[in-house]
């Protein structure tokens, strides 16, 4: 790279942080953990109907059931905008942070590069989708799944892709229990004074270790549908919700789950006050 390609990288980094550190990027960000809080709550809410028999009304309850079921109620339009706008404005901060993020090149660094990335490419999905939901256009995200995952096992190589898919999955779900059970969400929040401590540190452990099961249970779907070459299998969230009731005592597990999504949901809103930005 020239001199000069490397001062104009440098000047963009620089601008990129200059905007990620202004205050009202850094408040719009915050509203994307309030706008992600929301969308857990519902999937929570979703997840317990399910669980408790009422839930075979066509509803889906994975993230788009989640923002259609927004979408239904009066001003749900609006909220949906809100979602849309607040996690976008923190997918831009987390992709900034991935990209100019760190002083060193450790790889301690990198990995939190990585991290990220990762982040931002979770909530641009739900800042997308609540766009799209907000339009009109918002579509299931289980037969999208599903769809995708027939295009992937007809390419050669496909079950192989899948199974790489799987293992990425079940390794966020269990690093999302091991975040759980070690309290190292703490590592991204400033300490409140201590009765709401205790009351954020029993949302984030029951929030994410519950969300994490959840998520290795997508994991497993995706490796069946990968072995049994039925894309049918790989639906996301929805298909697992729906396996997990189908189990003996899964009812009672479906709504611990929810009620997992729920703490997760409630965790964000105190996430967006003392995160470190």
């Amino acid at each position: 790279m020239s001199e000069q390609a490397e001062q104009a990288a440098r000047k963009t980094g620089r601008e990129a942080r200059r905007v990620a550190d202004s205050r009202w990027f850094e408040v719009t960000a915050r509203a994307g953990f309030v706008g992600s809080g929301i969308v857990h709550l519902l999937i929570g809410y979703l997840a317990i109907v399910l669980a408790v028999g009422h839930g075979s009304s066509g509803r889906e309850t994975d993230q788009s059931g989640a923002l259609q079921q927004l979408a239904s109620v009066p001003g749900g339009v609006v909220l949906l905008w809100l979602v849309a706008i607040g996690t976008a404005a923190l997918t831009l901060r987390l992709a900034v942070e991935a990209i100019v993020g760190g002083r060193s090149d450790s790889a301690r660094a990198w990995l939190g590069r990585a991290k990220n990335a990762g982040k931002a490419v979770v909530y641009g999905v739900i800042a997308y989708s609540a766009t799209t939901f907000a339009l009109g256009a918002g579509k299931s995200s289980s037969g999208s799944s599903s769809s995708a995952a027939a295009k992937t096992l007809a390419t050669p190589g496909g079950v192989f892709v899948l199974l790489l898919a799987a293992g990425i999955a079940i390794a966020i779900g269990i690093g999302l229990v091991v975040i759980g059970c070690r309290r190292s969400f703490w590592k991204q929040l400033v300490r409140p004074p201590r009765p709401i401590d205790r009351v954020v540190t029993v949302l984030g452990v029951v929030g994410y270790v519950l969300k994490g099961i959840a998520v290795v249970i997508v994991g497993v779907l995706i490796a069946v549908a990968a072995f049994r070459s039925d894309p049918q299998q790989a639906s996301g969230l929805d298909a697992a919700f729906d396996t997990v009731r189908s189990m003996p005592g899964g009812a009672v597990l479906l709504v611990v789950i929810g009620v997992g999504f729920l703490a997760f949901g409630v965790f964000s809103f105190f996430r967006a006050k003392y995160a470190r930005l």
